[in-house]
């Protein structure tokens, strides 16, 4: 069995994912930006034959244009892909700087796009403005995607999905029995998916969990799961480096102690494994040993953040591998 894909799917229908960190526009940093440039890139497809461009700033209301319908776009996007967090407000005074420059930009028809569904009632205030504005939302773009699937592909994040007995069998095997056997009983009593993103690498994790899971519980499964390396001695570089694990849920770190229903963690939530990588210099300055140290050995030992930065990249190479060969796994 397949448990490894770039989307998800519904109803035989593929199902893709319009937020940050599933949707991912490598040459972007701000995802307003990702937005933007991915509306860019499925339009362009749409309408190859036409003239169309990226403003620069200031837009004025109006982020893309097709010179040749003369239509303007307005890209505006919700980084967590709840169509409640609609900034309607926004929407609107984009609306009204791209009616100042209406005739001066010549367009004729003003298009909003938008990663999430828009509700009826800030539809219905854009077009109390401009009761012309054609509105895109998450289901236009959605289809534009499976339409246009081969093009797009390199812009979702992989995504796994480990099913529940993998957790049931990991906690079996690594965990003592009393602990296991509370977290056991927990996960059979309730359970439900969480989508996990991991700052290490670009896969996304679906995984089963129990509500009654502390933050600090499931940490330990994640363990289980990964085979991180926790610590090592860098030798090459006389720099040690270790991780330190935590779960980040709306931008921010969680406590071990919390369970994931007291944070608010449901069904389908997108959290965040983080992993930072902590290091410490080895080399001790004494000078008995610096006397037989050679020129270059000396300036090494001083430029102790190159010699970090080399023993982080050691350090990462691992950590990837341990994903790899996690996510080996489930490719059949």
């Amino acid at each position: 069995m397949k448990n490894i894909d770039y989307l998800e799917r519904r109803n035989g229908n593929m199902l893709y994912k319009l937020y940050p960190p599933f949707l991912v526009v490598p040459e972007e940093q701000d995802f307003s930006d990702a937005w933007e440039s991915f509306c860019f890139k499925i339009l362009s497809l749409e309408k190859s034959k036409n003239n169309l461009h990226r403003r620069n700033p200031p837009e004025q209301g109006v982020d893309l244009y097709d010179t040749t319908d003369k239509i303007a776009y307005q890209c505006k996007s919700v980084e967590s892909g709840k169509s409640g967090d609609f900034n309607v407000t926004q929407a609107v005074n984009s609306l009204k700087s791209a009616l100042a420059i209406k005739d001066e930009l010549g367009w004729n028809t003003y298009i909003l796009c938008s990663n999430v569904n828009v509700s009826g009632s800030a539809e219905n205030k854009l077009k109390e403005i401009f009761p012309d504005i054609i509105i895109k939302s998450q289901n236009n773009w959605e289809s534009m995607c499976e339409k246009y699937s081969d093009k797009v592909e390199r812009n979702f994040n992989r995504l796994v999905k480990i099913p529940s007995e993998r957790v049931v069998a990991s906690i079996k095997e690594e965990i003592y029995d009393s602990y296991s056997a509370d977290l056991i009983n927990k996960i059979e009593k309730e359970s439900y998916d969480i989508f996990l993103f991991t700052n290490r690498y670009d896969t996304i994790y679906k995984v089963p969990v129990s509500p009654d899971f502390s933050i600090g519980q499931l940490l330990n499964i994640l363990r289980i799961f990964f085979k991180l390396p926790e610590s090592k001695q860098i030798s090459s570089e006389g720099i040690s480096v270790s991780l330190n694990h935590s779960i980040m849920f709306n931008k921010k770190k969680q406590p071990l102690s919390k369970s994931l229903k007291e944070v608010g963690i449901k069904d389908g939530e997108v959290v965040t494994y983080w992993t930072k990588i902590i290091w410490k210099d080895n080399f001790e300055l004494r000078t008995d040993v610096m006397y037989n140290m050679t020129f270059e050995m000396t300036q090494k030992m001083f430029n102790k953040e190159e010699r970090a930065r080399k023993a982080i990249e050691i350090f990462q190479s691992e950590i990837i591998k341990c994903f790899k060969k996690f996510n080996k796994q489930y490719i059949k």
